[in-house]
């Protein structure tokens, strides 16, 4: 009989594990990350996993958060930041001309978890300028890549903005 009760405790948690583990992989799938890129599925996965930042740098170990510059002069493309987060349906978009900064709250699709994302423009000179954006989870010790599909997400919708005003030209 106490066999038995053990038996049962342990397919419990063999199920439980087993589901943890399909909704963490079905997460990730859904975030729409590179996870076969390199640095590796394994590092990628890894990060994911522990970490509820995202967030830009030169020399970003994935290829994908490394800052963008874009032709267009800072001035322009803070007003592209916020059309980009009010067409991802994002929240509290506030802009701020003094800092050239843009925040904005994201939503979880899955959880509807409140993630908040930093985006500031700085002008390279010539007409041009660089996007550095920051993305964070509210909760939770690991985003399963939220905060990169954020970031992704708004440099797409910035791209295409772009895109849209030169071919309206």
């Amino acid at each position: 009989m106490r066999r038995r009760g053990v038996m049962i405790v342990v397919s419990s948690l063999i199920a439980l594990v087993i589901v943890g583990v399909w909704l963490t992989g079905n997460a990730i799938l859904r975030n729409r990350v590179p996870i076969a890129a390199p640095p590796g599925a394994m590092t990628r996965l890894t990060t994911f996993l522990t970490s509820n930042v995202a967030e830009t740098r030169e020399d970003h170990r994935f290829a994908e958060l490394r800052t963008r510059s874009f032709e267009v002069g800072a001035d322009n493309l803070l007003e592209y930041v916020r059309r980009a987060c009010e067409r991802l349906g994002w929240e509290n978009v506030i802009v701020d001309p003094e800092t050239d900064e843009v925040r904005a709250q994201v939503r979880t699709p899955l959880l509807r978890f409140t993630d908040d994302l930093e985006a500031r423009v700085e002008s390279t000179g010539s007409g041009s300028a660089k996007l550095q954006v920051r993305s964070s989870s509210r909760v939770g010790r690991g985003d399963l890549g939220a905060n990169a599909r954020h970031v992704l997400d708004l440099y797409e919708t910035v791209e295409v903005l772009i895109a849209e005003k030169r071919s309206g030209e």
